[in-house]
């Protein structure tokens, strides 16, 4: 006599359900902010009212006021790269 879990499986296997596609793996994590500056401008964070606090490309990024948005805009890869070597 067969297994009923075993049937079940194998009903399930032939029912021509696909498989979705695996997600993407999400980006690795970076850990806490490293600075406690402005990755821009190397104020101190609050010393401009609130931070302004985001995420590029999976890396999270901490300015002490909207104007150091614009900066870093122009040239992420600096920025992104200045955040990689403090966390060395």
């Amino acid at each position: 006599m067969r297994n009923p879990l075993s049937a079940a499986v194998l009903l399930l296997a032939g029912c021509g359900a696909e498989t979705p596609p695996p997600s993407p793996s999400p980006a690795p994590a970076t850990g806490a902010y490293p600075l406690k500056t402005c990755v821009v401008s190397d104020e101190d964070l609050g010393s401009m009212g609130e931070p302004v606090v985001f995420t590029h490309e999976g890396v999270e990024v901490r300015l002490c006021c909207p104007a150091c948005r614009k900066e870093f805009d122009r040239d992420p890869a600096k920025f992104v790269a200045k955040l990689n070597a403090a966390k060395r």
